[in-house]
């Protein structure tokens, strides 16, 4: 929830988040910029689980989504970590 006197017509907002998976809290977050009729500059986070696909949704509905690492992969067996 956030108070209509801090979000408004006007106003640019950047989204940035610690981690990317499915994209709930990123689509709940661009949802109160849209009702708030704020316009929405892009997201970012610190890290995207590419292998969950949620960036990659939001990026086909034209969302600018910027990670610093996306996890393509990772093997709970030998620990190895993939990076797209």
């Amino acid at each position: 929830m956030v108070s209509k006197r801090f979000l408004g017509k006007g106003d640019k907002i950047l989204i940035v988040d610690d981690f990317l998976a499915v994209g709930n809290a990123l689509k709940g977050l661009i949802e109160l910029v849209n009702q708030s009729g704020a316009e929405l500059a892009g997201c970012g986070t610190v890290i995207e689980k590419g292998y969950q696909h949620g960036g990659d949704k939001l990026r086909e509905k034209g969302i600018k989504v910027e990670s610093l690492a996306i996890v393509e992969e990772m093997n709970h067996e030998t620990g190895e970590i993939k990076f797209r």
